[in-house]
């Protein structure tokens, strides 16, 4: 009785379920009538819980909204005040306005966010971009920083919230894509200036960039110069590149560490470079696989089956590992992927999964199940679940 009494929203939702789950036993329908009825009302409740009266300016930003006396200005990411928090703002109500999404002002201050940001850049000129990332003044462009990777924090000018992009000239910066901008002078790299020549700069694939005079290869939010031809230099997709000796790929990470390794793959003719959905390099009988050469496989008979899986005449690969006493011919993939088998074995991961009955290997359930069995054993991935 005291649930009812001091927590009615909750014991309308509790009695309300109650009721649709008999509907549906009674009727044996998917949905009961009360599934509309319950949504509506639980809307109601919702926006009678709500300590907002509502968005400041909702087509410019969902995170600035009027206490439910509209005698304050409230900041809540996306509205979702339950879970992401409500922030009251000492700012002025009559002259509030919103900037962007992030971004607001009053007759007394600027605000990011819950922050004002007077002190960091002029107040008067200040303006926020169509895309709600980028912000300028008349003298300088600014990035805020909880939109940029945590490596940039690190290094904040005087814990300020905005970082300055150094060099930049507002009335001429313009974003080229999600890492790259550029002014009248100078490219920038993840909002970083990068010291290129200007006028014969560019951008060849995600990997690698180029000016007249020297390659440079991508490495988080810094360029690597690289003793490569730059005249020759052309792509081949967006990772690999190559000059008038060798195509190139470069990795910053192998098995989770920083390597920064520049791998060279000499040739002898790329004219009939075949490059199999942006995973496979196919030329001089060769097939390279993330920067590696293939070991045995013929790159006349090569083909993709279901990416990671792949084979030729005599062999099946799994990424770009031969999978041992696979038939090629034999060979196909279950409807979970991590298993596959020929007509006498069974594999996962690419791996031989040693005592699996073929001939009853199959999922527990018809279903995209991820547990697998055969006549003896029940297997989740490469282990043994049970014995039957």
């Amino acid at each position: 009785m005291n649930l009812i009494t001091n927590h009615p929203y909750i014991s309308i939702i509790i009695i309300i379920l109650i009721l649709n789950s008999i509907i549906k036993k009674i009727t044996r329908a998917k949905h009961s009538p009360l599934v509309k009825v319950s949504l509506f009302i639980m809307a109601i409740i919702s926006q009678a819980c709500s300590p907002f009266a509502g968005p400041v300016d909702k087509s410019i930003s969902d995170s600035y909204y009027y206490s439910k006396s509209k005698r304050n200005i409230c900041y809540s990411p996306m509205g979702n005040w339950f879970e992401l928090g409500n922030t009251k703002i000492n700012a002025d109500v009559e002259s509030f306005k919103v900037l962007g999404r992030d971004f607001g002002k009053d007759k007394n201050h600027l605000y990011f966010k819950t922050h004002i940001i007077d002190n960091e850049v002029d107040v008067a000129t200040f303006y926020v971009d169509d895309d709600n990332y980028i912000c300028f003044d008349k003298d300088h462009v600014y990035r805020a920083l909880n939109y940029l990777p945590h490596d940039f924090s690190q290094t904040n000018q005087e814990k300020r919230h905005l970082w300055k992009v150094a060099k930049a000239n507002p009335s001429t910066f313009q974003k080229m894509d999600s890492d790259w901008s550029k002014d009248d002078k100078h490219y920038f790299y993840n909002y970083v200036p990068i010291d290129v020549d200007y006028s014969s700069f560019t951008i060849i694939n995600n990997n690698f960039v180029k000016d007249q005079n020297k390659v440079y290869s991508l490495k988080n939010y810094d360029l690597l110069a690289l003793t490569i031809d730059p005249t020759s230099t052309k792509k081949i997709n967006n990772r690999y590149i190559a000059d008038k000796n060798n195509i190139y790929d470069f990795q910053e990470y192998q098995n989770g560490k920083i390597v920064d390794s520049l791998i060279s793959i000499p040739y002898q003719n790329i004219d009939d470079l075949t490059i199999l959905k942006d995973k496979f390099l196919l030329f001089d009988n060769k097939v390279i696989y993330d920067g590696v050469r293939v070991k045995k496989a013929d790159a006349s008979s090569f083909e993709i089956i279901q990416f990671p899986y792949s084979k030729d005449k005599n062999h099946v690969f799994y990424h770009g590992d031969i999978i041992e006493k696979a038939d090629p011919n034999t060979f196909s993939i279950f409807e979970t992927s991590f298993y596959s088998k020929d007509k006498n074995h069974v594999f996962v991961y690419g791996k031989l999964l040693k005592d699996a009955d073929v001939a009853t290997f199959g999922p527990v359930n018809k279903k995209h199940s991820l547990l697998y069995k055969d006549k003896n054993h029940t297997y989740r991935g490469d282990e043994l679940v049970e014995n039957n």
